[in-house]
């Protein structure tokens, strides 16, 4: 029994290492507006974003920043296409893991 606690208990150290997590403020243009029904409030409305200039240094996924595409309702002020946005961009791991997709995550949009 305590082989099996003492394996288990290597396993859950293990898969904590190698755990990563990134977050930086990150400028955004708005290059497309996915406009809804007009049945349907705006706020439902999608908006494609675009990375201004290079991914910021330490980013985990360069490739997984942009595009992205965010609510309306998720950016704070009135937003038309060639606006730009920050937003903070969060990416994170959980381990290693040759499975492991790393995401980037925005929040606390708003226009620039």
């Amino acid at each position: 029994m305590r082989k099996i606690v003492v394996v288990l208990a290597g396993c859950f150290v293990l898969s904590g290492c190698g755990a990563a997590d990134w977050k930086h403020e990150v400028r955004f243009k708005v290059d497309k507006i996915y406009e809804v029904p007009a049945k349907y409030d705006r706020k439902y409305a999608k908006l494609r974003l675009e990375l201004v200039g290079e991914p910021p240094d330490g980013v985990l996924e360069p490739d997984t920043v942009s595009p992205q595409v965010v609510q309306r309702s998720g950016i704070r002020g009135e937003v038309a296409v060639g606006d730009e946005v920050v937003c903070v961009a969060q990416q994170k791991t959980t381990g290693y893991t040759d499975t492991s997709v790393i995401k980037t995550e925005l929040s606390s949009c708003e226009k620039a």
